[in-house]
């Protein structure tokens, strides 16, 4: 099944890690893919740490890529690096290691700002949707249609209050 976990609100990366939890709580092989972030969140951290059968690929860089300003090596970095996951290691991934579940963090938001191009990722996603002996699911603040419109499950994360608002921006613990 293909799940997808979008909208302003926060918990859409919460939501996929829970799912990561209940999986390997199953026994599952799963692969994590991160794009636009780097990987020093604190679940990537226990992931690593716990040494559990997880394949963690960060994709994104230290820098964040502002939406439209693709000119200089971060923006090219973070590019390429989607583009030979997607295209070549993740086709690989599927027949070499063979996850049960994938999850493509933050792949919603890449596409809708064309970090990543929309046709590659959708070619990626087709694999899963449907299915229902390996799964994969998608976060991103925007996800474009045509990935929610392929998707078994779509939830979208609204936000009623938030803590940003009062100027905490990035808690360690709670955001990161």
């Amino acid at each position: 099944m293909l799940l997808v976990f979008y909208g302003k609100g926060k918990g859409k990366s919460t939501a996929a890690y829970g799912t990561v939890l209940r999986a390997l709580g199953r026994g599952w092989r799963v692969a994590v893919a991160v794009f636009m972030k780097s990987g020093d969140s604190g679940e990537l951290l226990l992931l690593r740490r716990l040494k559990l059968p997880v394949r963690v690929y960060v994709l994104g860089t230290e820098e964040f890529v502002a939406p439209g300003n693709y000119e200089g090596e971060i923006p090219s970095e973070n590019m390429a690096r989607a583009y030979a996951f997607l295209k070549h290691v993740l086709p690989s991934l599927m027949k070499s290691y063979r996850p049960k579940l994938v999850v493509f963090d933050e792949l919603g938001l890449a596409v809708h700002i064309a970090l990543v191009d929309e046709d590659t990722a959708l070619r990626a996603l087709r694999r899963f949707a449907g299915r229902r002996d390996f799964h994969a699911v998608v976060t991103g603040r925007y996800v474009p249609k045509t990935i929610k419109n392929m998707a078994d499950l779509v939830s979208e994360v609204r936000e009623v209050k938030h803590y940003f608002r009062r100027g905490y921006v990035n808690l360690e613990g709670l955001d990161y």
